[in-house]
């Protein structure tokens, strides 16, 4: 970061000087770029991030000091440190109108080199260590958001599962627990928080979590309160963040499908010795069975037979389009060899172990499905007994439970960091006040220090926000009264493009035009469209804002004559970190996109190149009880 290039505006009416303060200022890291009048130093800015300007004041045309109040009046370059280069009056009054109009030092000309390089070295430290604290905060914001929209889905998956979904750490100490895991046991959740695992799954008395977690479907008995064992099938896998390992452990009860089975071996056992008496139970059977199940021939290696949960499993309408297959015709390739392995072990005479596998369906897609693999004889020929199980969407659920436990353990990562910035900033704030008071007022550098403070902590406050937000209501929003606001806010930037915003409501509208929401957020919204609109018409416009009702919804078009988007660009905007600006993060039009979804709005962007972009929001109008359902729009 130290080392990182900057780039410095230097601006005086006289080439000389500016060779002069090029020749002071010559370092690596400098990008130095010269401006000869204020027009030119503002056109530079428009395009430009500066570390610190070094502002001549006599100049023709546009002076010092007016070229610092309209750097000042842009939000993106309000907060430049500008350095005032003067050889005219050096008196109180001259002085304090720099300071007035934008300027945090004033040097009187001819200046000390050795000065003038120090002060500019300073600012641009200055600039150096807030990039890096913003790039923190950006990586760190990236992962809250990340965490927010992924937390409640996994909450609800983890609270809805029929599964039992434990989380334990690398000793085996029981994190959290979801409501099925405390119904299938008999535990509350607080009897077993903090407990060892063994106390429900005893497996783990002989085997430790690394063994088991490098097996995929493991067959075991559960455990509960009052001491019943039970038979389960459970997966466990091992996740890393940065401050440690812990385990998601994923428990089934299989009491029911451990019947049915045992009830199925017993009868291809029966039916080894009584093949024809039992023929039309064994059917009955399969045929309603909720797995999978296909017969195939030892010898040949032809299905003979496949009920209709197999066919619905690999997308087949008939059993003719299957029957006379192999099985191995549908096993995708990276699995072959694993379920030739297994095919072979029951064709010995054994039982395959369950094991998991990729299937190819009739229509191309892979599936994941559990297997297990039964020798018997089917109409006296030695036949395999295949039953699957369809897991696909079972592995997507863990591997989002997964990573969802990960994101949350950030969230709260982040949080620490954010406080532990904080206490340093007290202390900082408060000695930099009392060297204020020891000082007096004549320390120019006090309220520049107490400022960037205090911006630090905005950043840190808005950190915590973010990690862990705080619950609000929703209240009654004026929706005119807003984009009104909004208009007075941006008009010093809409001033400095040249750009005119129209705002035209609908005249049936007035007094009418409310929403339901949070007025902040929806503010947030708003302002960020109308500052993208301004941003694309750098040589002026008109940004017209209309308000209208279609059915019970409000419609708010935000319409500008910029440059426009090419479609190939449009089709990927509101996507994490694609952006058309050289200096944005692509995360804007994102997080606009999820407020107006939270307040069930929607939102769509229409452009088309060298005529302009077409904003358009739809929220649900907000009536009070003794309205009309009026209007059309």
């Amino acid at each position: 970061m130290e080392n990182q290039m900057v780039n410095i505006l230097i601006v005086d009416d006289r080439k000389e000087n500016l060779l002069a303060l090029e020749a002071v200022l010559d370092e690596p890291n400098y990008r130095l770029i010269s401006a000869t009048s204020g027009e030119e130093a503002l056109k530079h800015i428009l395009k430009t991030d500066f570390a610190v300007i070094l502002l001549d004041v006599q100049m023709p045309g546009i002076d010092g000091f007016e070229t610092a109040k309209l750097i000042r009046a842009r939000e993106k370059s309000q907060g430049i440190p500008i350095i005032f280069l003067t050889a005219l009056s050096q008196t109180k009054e001259h002085v304090m109108n720099g300071y007035a109009v934008g300027a945090i030092d004033y040097i009187f000309k001819p200046f000390p080199p050795l000065v003038l390089k120090s002060k500019v070295e300073g600012f641009v430290r200055l600039y150096l260590g807030q990039k890096k604290i913003e790039d923190q905060n950006t990586v760190i914001l990236e992962k809250n958001a990340e965490l927010q929209k992924s937390e409640a889905l996994a909450r609800a998956i983890t609270d809805t599962s029929i599964d039992t979904l434990i989380t334990v750490d690398k000793y085996g100490k029981i994190l959290s627990v979801n409501p099925s895991g405390v119904r299938k046991f008999g535990y509350t959740k607080q009897e077993l928080l903090d407990e060892s695992i063994t106390k429900l799954l005893p497996v783990f008395e002989e085997q430790t979590l690394q063994e088991v977690e490098k097996k995929s479907l493991i067959e075991s008995k559960g455990i509960r309160k009052n001491q019943n064992v039970f038979p389960i099938e459970f997966q466990i896998s091992m996740t890393s963040i940065d401050q440690g390992s812990f385990y998601v452990c994923s428990i089934r009860d299989i009491t029911e499908k451990k019947y049915k089975f045992d009830q199925l071996e017993e009868l291809i056992k029966e039916r080894s010795h009584a093949l024809y008496e039992s023929e039309e139970k064994y059917r009955d059977l399969v045929e309603g069975s909720p797995e999978a199940i296909i017969i195939q021939q030892v010898d040949s290696g032809e299905w003979t037979f496949i009920n209709e949960k197999g066919l619905q499993l690999l997308g087949a309408s008939t059993k003719d389009e299957v029957l006379g297959d192999s099985f191995t015709k549908f096993i995708h390739n990276k699995d072959y060899r694993l379920v030739k392995k297994n095919m072979e072990i029951a064709k010995t005479g054994n039982k395959s172990e369950i094991f998991e596998a990729c299937v190819k369906r009739i229509d191309g897609e892979v599936i994941n499905v559990q297997i297990k693999c039964i020798p018997f004889a089917y109409l006296g020929i030695p036949s395999l007994h295949i039953v699957m199980r369809a897991i696909t969407e079972l592995k997507q659920s863990r591997e989002f439970i997964k990573q969802s436990e990960k994101l949350t353990v950030v969230g709260e990562l982040a949080a620490g960091i954010a406080h532990e910035i904080r206490n340093p900033l007290t202390s900082l704030r408060g000695f930099t006040q009392l060297f204020g008071l020891n000082e007096g007022s004549n320390n120019e550098y006090i309220p520049i220090m107490l400022e960037e403070i205090d911006r630090i902590n905005t950043i840190v406050s808005e950190l915590l926000l973010l990690a862990k937000p705080n619950e609000v209501e929703f209240t009654q929003i004026e929706l005119e009264k807003l984009l009104e606001t909004i208009m007075i806010l941006m008009s010093s930037q809409a001033n400095l493009h040249g750009v005119e915003i129209d705002l035209r409501v609908d005249a049936r509208l007035k007094n009418r035009c409310y929403i339901f929401g949070l007025e902040n957020k929806v503010k947030q919204v708003f302002i960020n469209i109308v500052k993208n609109a301004i941003e694309a018409m750098p040589d002026g416009g008109i940004l017209t804002i209309k308000i209208g009702q279609k059915n019970d919804q409000l419609s708010i078009q935000f319409i500008d004559q910029g440059c426009g988007i090419p479609q190939e660009y449009l089709e990927k905007i509101g996507n994490p970190f694609f952006t058309t600006k050289d200096t944005g993060t692509g995360l804007g039009i994102m997080v606009c996109q999820n407020i107006i979804e939270n307040h069930q709005g929607l939102m769509e962007i229409n452009s088309e190149v060298g005529i302009g972009t077409i904003v358009t929001i739809q929220l649900p109008l907000f009536k009070k009880e003794e309205e009309e359902e009026v209007y059309t729009y």
